[in-house]
């Protein structure tokens, strides 16, 4: 069998070894792409005249016959002449066209200056293979980028625009990539100088929809943080691994047909430290990058419906959109949110709806204007009502753009559960689940934070961090991050404590406390605590003696840190994904992070002089 690379520098091999010197023979090499591109054949006369055009009848005749022969040598039978046609025996060549990924150019760099109707023929064929690679590239960069494979989406959109300089699609892959990863700045340089170029050299300008993505990055409405200046600019983000890139793609796709007309429920669950924040995050970031309106909060401790309305107004649904809403709706919303009121004055005299009636009227009537996406972390902490007011906006929402996305544990409260039971059937929505890690999926996050490292390294650390977390998602980055960092694992994993059976029997991560853990996952965690800046730390140890959520100005007086100090150091702590915010404030992503720093990392003289700061008292003590 006979290997044609007909992408990049062209080449070719004869069952896995170098081809004979006479078949590399430029018009010989040209003819076998040729016929290998010509599944049907092609008379004799069509390749005398596109090879050799100068010459005679007789000339030509006998340089085809030639070429023909050393064909013949190499691929016997499989050169077939039937009458005046030759053709070759389907399956004697193989090329490289059909890789799903291409990479270069069709027969880069070769030409046959003496054959002036090949060179149509190549130049022809270069602009549609280079069409169709383009394709196939944009579709793998969209798979990547659904998969929160935001690193490799951008790499492939660098591989388009090299053989496409002016491909728009590539471009806004390019740029979303970029936004997902929080380099907003290097996303902006980026559009410019495309912009520019087309306008230079092609007298063009971007499409509409290229233009509105720049500008809705330039706004800042992809994530509620970017990558603070202590990160460096274009670090991405520990990518999803294993089936939770399943996962984020499921949501998008649910998340698609929402946009379409149709009001859906998605339905994450699962322990905590599983990642469900970390894919409600990455579904939010992509439905902004789309346009739309995000509303997002997180339920504490038994929110009552009037907090969770009114995290959802303070968290992106309070968007001149509304006004488009009845009057009473927007009164009854004020009950919650009184600036409503300033930015829709005509509303005041109406009667005010309640205010479940008034949130749905609001979702609606902002979805005629563009996509509504809803977001409950923990609803599981949330008042039993408000699962219930979630499934009234779906059933009043039939054929609405809006996806009402939540997050549970994975034993919810009744009112959770008789959501998850009626999804499918008389909810539309999909349940999804979220998993510990496989020793797969520790291996490639192994490979992707220490790409240093060789294959048995990667095996022994994936085997360690398996050992020692569980296959905890949230525990297995913080320990695989902080070897990173300088993290050194010895055999001994306890510390020299006694330490349980991990992870116990029936316990999640919040039931844990840290005499429970095995001593690397505690030294990793104080590990990269000391990763992070002085300011960051600060802030840490406040929320710890805290607890429970937080608002800035609560912090700025624990911390006695500047605003400007205090804003840096929360955002560093939201892109390394130490704690979350919303419109109530902030708090640590696990309850374990918390008690860890709390027990290893704050003195009891820190803990009393964070709370005297906070003007709470000196605390228990002992």
């Amino acid at each position: 069998m006979i290997e044609l690379k007909c992408l990049g520098p062209p080449s070719v091999t004869v069952r896995g070894s170098k081809a004979p010197r006479s078949l590399l023979w430029r018009k010989n090499f040209a003819l076998l792409v040729y016929l290998a591109l010509s599944p049907r054949g092609r008379t004799r006369d069509h390749l005398m005249a596109l090879f050799w055009p100068e010459s005679d009848q007789g000339k030509a005749r006998h340089s085809l016959n030639e070429a023909l022969r050393v064909l013949r040598r190499t691929l016997g039978d499989a050169l077939i002449a039937e009458g005046d046609v030759v053709r070759l025996a389907e399956g004697a060549v193989t090329t490289d066209l059909e890789t799903p990924e291409p990479d270069g150019d069709f027969l880069e760099g070769f030409s046959l200056k003496d054959a002036p109707e090949f060179e149509e023929w190549l130049l022809r064929e270069r602009e549609r293979l280079r069409a169709r690679s383009a394709g196939r590239l944009v579709e793998s960069a969209e798979h990547a980028l659904a998969q929160g494979q935001t690193s490799r989406a951008r790499e492939i959109a660098e591989r388009i625009l090299k053989i496409d300089p002016y491909n728009e699609e590539a471009l806004r892959i390019l740029l979303r990539a970029m936004a997902l990863e929080g380099a907003r700045s290097l996303a902006l340089e980026r559009f410019e100088r495309f912009r520019e170029a087309m306008e230079r050299e092609l007298g063009a300008s971007c499409d509409p929809e290229t233009g509105a993505l720049a500008a809705r990055i330039r706004r800042g409405e992809v994530r509620a943080v970017s990558a603070p200046g202590v990160i460096e600019p274009g670090t991405p983000p520990v990518p999803l691994v294993g089936r939770a890139r399943g996962v984020l793609e499921a949501l998008l796709a649910e998340w698609k047909s929402a946009c379409a007309g149709g009001a859906r429920i998605l339905l994450v669950m699962g322990d905590p430290g599983t990642g469900k924040t970390r894919l409600l995050d990455e579904l939010a970031a992509r439905a902004r990058l789309d346009g739309a309106i995000v509303a997002y909060t997180r339920a504490h401790g038994g929110d009552p419906v009037e907090s969770v309305v009114a995290g959802w107004l303070r968290g992106g649904l309070a968007v001149a959109e509304l006004g488009g809403a009845p009057a009473a709706a927007i009164v009854g919303l004020a009950a919650v949110d009184p600036d409503l009121m300033a930015k829709f004055p005509g509303s005041k005299t109406a009667e005010p709806l309640e205010l479940s009636q008034a949130l749905i009227a609001a979702v609606l009537a902002a979805a005629e204007s563009r996509p509504v996406l809803v977001v409950l972390d923990d609803a599981h902490r949330s008042h039993l009502a408000v699962p219930g007011l979630l499934s009234r906006l779906a059933e009043q929402g039939r054929g609405a753009r809006i996806a009402i996305a939540l997050a549970s544990g994975p034993n919810p409260p009744p009112a959770v559960d008789q959501v998850r039971q009626r999804l499918g059937r008389e909810l539309p929505g999909v349940e999804l689940r979220t998993h510990s890690f496989t020793r797969e999926d520790l291996l490639e996050l192994a490979r992707w934070v220490l790409p240093q490292y060789a294959p048995e390294q990667v095996a022994r650390l994936a085997r360690r961090v398996m050992s020692d977390t569980g296959g905890n998602p949230f525990l297995a980055v913080e320990m695989v991050r902080a070897v990173q960092h300088g993290l050194s694992l010895r055999e001994d994993s306890t510390g020299g404590r006694q330490v349980a059976e991990w992870p116990a029997p029936r316990k999640t991560l919040d039931d844990t406390l840290p005499a429970e853990l095995p001593g690397s996952v505690v030294a990793a965690l104080r590990l990269r605590y000391r990763a992070v800046s002085q300011s960051a730390q600060r802030v840490l140890s406040a929320l710890a003696v805290l607890e429970g959520r937080s608002s800035f100005g609560l912090l700025a007086r624990a911390t006695g840190l500047p605003a400007s100090n205090l804003e840096q150091a929360l955002d560093e702590l939201e892109w390394e994904r130490w704690i979350v915010a919303d419109p109530g404030g902030y708090a640590f992503v696990t309850r374990l992070a918390r008690e860890v720093i709390l027990s290893e990392m704050v003195t009891a003289g820190e803990q009393r002089r964070i709370r005297e700061r906070a003007g709470l008292g000196p605390g228990p003590s002992g």
